[in-house]
């Protein structure tokens, strides 16, 4: 008895070649291209009133936070790298609402 090929096996092997491949590709690429952290134009698109999901919206997680004052009403505040610069942009949020920004161009420590 002999035995036959099975026709769909090398077309099987080839999908998971270029499914292997491009796995590949994007994870080479993810490490690629500009520093992580926020830029410019987002930090631009900020405007004080905004809610907690409007900034997390344009800005993405921050990529550090705190919360400050009363449990039942605390000051939240976030913490962003610069992608086009040094340091951190920190956002302050009251009742919900962003309060205040540092400048793109001013670097802030966690502490302020």
């Amino acid at each position: 008895m002999t035995r036959r090929p099975i026709k769909a096996m090398p077309a099987l092997i080839a999908a998971i070649a270029a499914i292997f491949l491009l796995t590949v590709l994007l994870l080479a690429n993810a490490g690629c291209g500009s520093k992580a952290g926020i830029s410019q134009s987002q930090h631009d698109q900020l405007q004080k009133g905004m809610t907690l999901d409007q900034v997390e919206g344009i800005l993405g997680q921050p990529d550090r936070s705190h919360r400050t004052g009363p449990a039942n009403n605390p000051s939240i505040i976030w913490y962003y790298n610069k992608s086009e610069a040094e340091g951190l942009v920190r956002i302050a949020f009251e009742d919900g609402k962003m309060t205040t920004i540092s400048p793109y161009d001013l670097s802030v420590n966690l502490d302020e």
